[in-house]
């Protein structure tokens, strides 16, 4: 094994871009790298510029978006999305992608962005083929389709524009007061439940769709809950209405918009039925999406 006046004389013999080379191709025992970085500091250079002008092979196969494993000197394997390199071109910036791809709190990725430097990855495997598997190849994930466009466009439309129609249409009908409730509270929920939607914080609450293989074994149960709920707020608007005859007579002033005060405090428990009912359902849907990715 050669002593350390041989790496000495060995590196001292290299032009700074052999060096340079050398250093970024790395491998070295503790004896020699010890030489070796006394050379590099002798010639106002370092490893990190070794890194730099004489990037590894992987490197290549890292492009800005591909997803694959990153293999690191000290044995750890990350499965990751490429970002790219930082400013100074001597770290990796990716984001890790866990075993298990979606949140409690909604349908994106628990990804953690990192900044690997360039001397710790061994090698990086492209993997395209992680595009076909879960959490990628959830449709939930996807861009919508004309569809269902076209669907959650008629569901909303419906739901905004039908009930003033049905209590024309239905004005000699028994009950007509909840079964237009019903009506209109099944589309509202349908609609908040599986539409992409705002949010207070700017970002939009991801919506679900119903071929979703984590969704649909969810439907029978979405169903009997619904059944629930729509036997509750058929209940309460017929529990309501019974006692309306015995309100004092203020319940029953018109505002400047024709509402009164029994019929504002109805549609607002009726809301607040329907958010309840909205906010479990994205619950149930966010477990299963959890369930399905682990």
């Amino acid at each position: 094994m050669p002593d350390t006046n041989a790496y000495d004389a060995h590196y001292h013999a290299l032009s700074d871009e052999a060096l340079l080379k050398l250093a970024a191709e790395g491998g070295f025992t503790a004896e020699a790298e010890q030489v070796l970085d006394k050379e590099l500091a002798q010639r106002k250079l370092s490893f990190d510029e070794a890194k730099r002008y004489f990037a590894p092979e992987w490197l290549d196969k890292a492009d800005a978006g591909a997803l694959g494993v990153l293999s690191l000197a000290n044995g750890e394997r990350i499965t990751a999305q490429i970002v790219g390199l930082n400013e100074e071109g001597d770290r990796l910036s990716i984001q890790v992608i866990p075993a298990a791809g979606f949140t409690r709190k909604g349908l994106r990725t628990r990804r953690s962005h990192r900044y690997i430097p360039l001397h710790r990855i061994a090698s990086f495997e492209p993997r395209p083929d992680f595009m076909e598997q879960w959490p990628f190849s959830d449709p939930c994930r996807h861009q919508s389709s004309g569809p269902r466009l076209l669907l959650m466009s008629a569901i909303f439309l419906c739901m905004t524009m039908g009930s003033p129609i049905a209590m024309a249409v239905l004005r000699d009908l028994l009950y007509r007061v909840q079964f237009v409730s019903l009506i209109a509270y099944t589309l509202f929920v349908l609609f908040f439940t599986f539409a992409t939607t705002g949010s207070r914080g700017g970002g939009n609450v991801p919506g679900y769709k119903f071929t979703c293989p984590a969704v649909e074994p969810q439907i029978p149960r979405l169903l009997w809950r619904h059944l629930i709920f729509l036997v509750a707020l058929f209940v309460l608007e017929t529990a309501a209405q019974s006692i309306h005859p015995h309100l004092p007579g203020w319940w029953n002033i018109q505002d400047k918009k024709g509402s009164t005060p029994f019929e504002a405090v109805l549609l607002l428990l009726g809301i607040g039925l329907a958010i309840t009912q909205i906010l479990t359902n994205k619950s149930l849907l966010n477990r299963a999406h959890w369930e399905f990715s682990a």
